[in-house]
């Protein structure tokens, strides 16, 4: 792979006179944007969640995107100085972190209701009713292809953030954001269809998939002048990474918040993964600094009692974040520039952080967040009831659907429902279906449904929700 072409501004619409540079184009067609306004009603992890404090999808992002140009800013520095590529010598820093600044902003973007509750729930609706749903005397199971019946039973929000990205109308424009290549190449984190995660033509071995059929010619399209033959772009693994700076750190700051969670639970499950990797096979060196990690949050939490500090745990904690993130962010550059001959080649397996002591301490966090976090009461209660919104809408609208825009002959209940789906989506429907074959068309409108849902925020799912059925 060539930096020339990874950093391509080039853009699958034209604009007029010529491309216009990537980095403050695509910034500002961002920011401006609704579906990036409504993160700021989507949960990150707790959803409808009315205390102001905890992150929200947007606050989120927001993160991500700073730290993720901060990490490409000292990449960046680091590649220059040991001269891993020519490229390097004869180009700016922006040209590279911009590229990170702006894939921060709308790597969640395509994240339904609920956060990842919200996922499954669709997946696992449609896996459960998908065959009752019929067209004529057809099923619609029987009409539409292997391929679009996999990209709806592996809904996937990292496939739909590209379709909205795309596809999305935006100031009337219908070929949506027109973002970079680069920049849509950088949020591609699986880049396999749904038909290769279930054929098993996955040799990477990638978990989730990275678009539908309805974007196949597009992700062909940004492999293609990225030059990236089916790989990840190099600066997905430094997305990834500012991701995981952000969400494992925050999540522990935000469960303290809402009570679910305590300073000693959290050195208690410290001490506990120390303990383990005392009996593991792991370098002497890096278990002591995973313990200096460990005790680092011990001499925090003192300097906060002795400084006779408000809330002692959550200021230690939140300074720990902090303490941490440096390690972090020193950890993913080294591995990168470490590694750097296979990420160019496409042969880099895994993630940054494996192997690092961040990535030790990310595992201890993600024990954490399971044992407490993710299974505390007060987000599943809210998490059902998520569901319970998607499977209805899901249920209400789609049988409408599959009828609308078809000599099919339709009730007026669902002539009414189809009247509740914004124009917005129903426009983007057909200027997408537009020329297109009566299976094409099906598979499109079920995707409409699914764009209306999943770009819905968690409190306007909840209100249509209570004004459709009580």
């Amino acid at each position: 792979m060539e930096w020339e072409k990874l950093l391509s501004a080039e853009r699958f619409v034209r604009q007029e006179g010529g491309p216009e540079r990537w980095g403050r184009s695509d910034y500002d067609t961002i920011i401006c944007s609704t579906l990036f306004r409504r993160l700021q009603d989507k949960a990150q992890v707790f959803p409808l969640e009315e205390d102001d404090y905890v992150r929200t999808r947007l606050t989120h992002s927001l993160e991500v995107s700073a730290m993720g140009k901060k990490l490409g800013e000292s990449l960046f520095d680091r590649l220059r100085r040991e001269k891993k590529d020519p490229w390097f010598q004869s180009h700016w820093a922006k040209e590279f972190s911009d590229v990170l600044l702006c894939a921060g902003l709308v790597h969640d973007i395509g994240n339904p209701p609920f956060g990842h509750f919200g996922e499954y729930a669709m997946r696992e609706w449609f896996q459960a009713n998908l065959n009752s749903l019929t067209l004529g005397e057809k099923r619609v199971t029987e009409l539409l292809s292997w391929g679009q019946l996999q990209d709806l039973y592996h809904f996937e929000g990292n496939a739909q953030s590209l379709r909205l990205l795309s596809k999305t109308p935006y100031l009337g424009r219908i070929e949506g954001f027109n973002l970079s290549y680069s920049v849509l190449a950088s949020i591609i984190k699986y880049p396999v269809s749904s038909e290769d995660l279930v054929d098993d033509n996955n040799p990477r071995h990638y978990k989730k998939m990275g678009y539908n059929c309805a974007e196949k010619q597009l992700f062909s399209k940004v492999s293609e002048v990225t030059g990236l033959d089916g790989c990840r772009h190099p600066l997905s693994y430094v997305l990834e990474a500012a991701d995981d700076m952000a969400y494992r750190t925050s999540d522990l700051e935000d469960a303290m918040v809402k009570k679910v969670l305590t300073l000693s639970q959290i050195t208690e499950g410290l001490h506990r993964y120390e303990a383990e990797l005392a009996r593991s096979g792991v370098r002497e060196e890096t278990k002591e600094q995973v313990g200096q990690c460990v005790r680092k949050l011990h001499q925090l939490y003192e300097d906060e009692l002795k400084a006779g500090g408000r809330k002692p745990e959550l200021t230690a904690v939140q300074r720990w974040n902090q303490y941490m993130q440096k390690i972090m962010a020193s950890d993913a550059v080294n591995s990168f520039a470490d590694n750097y001959s296979q990420i160019m080649d496409g042969g880099f397996q895994g993630d940054l952080f494996e192997g690092t002591v961040s990535g030790h301490i990310i595992a201890a966090i993600a024990r954490l967040s399971e044992e407490f976090i993710y299974t505390s009461s007060l987000k599943i209660k809210t998490e059902l009831l998520g569901r319970r919104v998607i499977e209805s809408l899901l249920g209400q609208f789609m049988p409408a659907a599959v009828k609308y825009d078809t000599e099919e002959k339709m009730t007026f209940i669902e002539r009414r429902t189809m009247d509740i789906i914004s124009g917005f989506y129903k426009s983007m429907y057909h200027g997408e279906a537009a020329g297109k074959g009566r299976r094409e068309r099906l598979y499109l409108r079920i995707l409409m449904v699914t764009d209306y849902i999943s770009g819905m925020t968690d409190s306007y799912a909840k209100r249509l929700y209570k004004e459709l059925f009580g």
